[in-house]
C-alpha cells in the first residue's frame, strides 16, 4: 500500500470534506507513491519519534503539529540549520513519508483530540452534559485533589495550576492545546487546557482567576502543556487508522511532554 493509498482512505472515512487549500495537512516528506510499511502516529516528528519509528519498521509518520519546528513547516527559513540537515537526512535513509494531520483531526466528530484528552485526564463521558460540549459535572472535589489525580493519570512533569487548591470544585470545561475556552462563566469552576497566553492575549485567564480567588470564589485554571493535552488524541487516531488499513501495523510513537520542572 503506498501512503497515497492510506491518505485516500483516511480522506474518505473522515466525515468532512478535504480542504484542498490547507497548508497544514499535506506531505512534510516524502509523498504519495512512498511504500508503506506500517503507519506511526504521534504528536511532533521529533528525531526520536522518527528513530523509533524506524526501528519498529512504520515509515509512514502522521503527526498532529509541525515536523520543521514553525507552524507551514516552510523549510526556506531552517535549510542553513545543522539540525534539519539531520532530520531530513535521517528520514532520507529510512525511507519515511510524513503526513500532517491536524485542521481534518479537529474537523471531524468526535474530534479525537477532545475523546483522548478526556479519556488521559479521567473526565468520564457519563458526566459530560451534553455530547460534544466539553463540559463536564463531575462529584466534588477540591481544585488541589483534581490536578493532583490529573498529574497522576498524565505522569506530567510541569503540569501548572491558578486558584485555590482548597477551593471546592465540579463544573469543567475541556478545551485542547490552544484551544482555551474563558474561565469568566458563571458556569464553569475549572478550565482545563493545554496552553494559552498568559498576558496580552485576548483574555488573560489566570489574572481573572487570582481575582476571582480574592474575592472568595471557586475558580480554577489547569494547564496540563500541548503535548500532554493533544497527544493521547493521537491513540485514538491510531486505533482509527488500524480500521481503515488493517494490512499495515499502525501504532502510537510518543513524542511525549518536553517540558520538566526543578525538584
Amino acid at each position: 500500500m503506498t501512503a497515497g493509498e492510506v491518505v485516500d482512505r483516511i480522506r474518505k472515512n473522515l466525515g468532512v470534506p478535504w480542504r484542498e487549500n490547507t497548508y497544514r495537512d499535506t506531505y512534510k516528506w516524502g509523498g504519495p507513491e512512498t511504500v508503506v510499511t506500517g503507519i506511526a502516529t504521534t504528536a511532533f516528528a521529533t528525531l526520536d519519534v522518527i528513530r523509533r519509528a524506524a526501528a519498529a519498521g512504520l515509515n509512514m509518520i502522521l503527526p498532529h503539529e509541525v515536523t520543521f519546528w514553525n507552524d507551514r513547516d516552510d523549510t526556506t527559513i531552517v535549510s542553513g540549520d545543522p539540525l534539519y540537515k539531520t532530520k531530513t537526512d535521517l528520514l532520507t535513509r529510512h525511507n519515511i513519508v510524513i503526513l500532517r494531520l491536524h485542521d481534518h483531526m479537529h474537523a471531524q466528530r468526535p474530534d479525537f483530540t477532545y475523546v483522548g484528552s478526556a479519556r488521559a485526564i479521567g473526565l468520564d463521558r457519563r458526566y459530560e452534559t451534553a455530547a460534544g460540549s466539553h463540559r463536564f459535572v463531575i462529584p466534588e472535589t477540591t481544585l488541589g485533589a483534581l490536578a493532583a489525580d490529573i498529574s497522576r493519570r498524565t505522569g506530567a512533569r510541569a503540569l501548572r495550576v491558578v486558584g485555590d487548591p482548597d477551593a471546592n470544585i465540579s463544573r469543567i470545561q475541556l478545551g485542547v492545546g490552544y484551544a482555551t475556552p474563558t474561565v469568566s462563566g458563571q458556569e464553569i469552576d475549572v478550565v482545563i487546557s493545554g496552553e494559552q497566553q498568559e498576558a496580552d492575549g485576548a483574555f488573560d485567564s489566570p489574572a481573572y482567576v487570582l481575582d476571582a480567588v480574592t474575592l472568595g470564589m471557586a475558580k480554577g485554571w489547569i494547564v496540563l502543556g500541548h503535548v500532554i493535552s493533544e497527544e493521547p488524541g493521537m491513540l485514538e487516531m491510531a486505533q482509527w487508522i488500524k480500521g481503515l488499513a488493517p494490512e499495515l501495523p499502525v501504532q502510537l510513537v510518543q513524542a511525549g511532554e518536553p517540558f520538566w520542572a526543578p525538584q
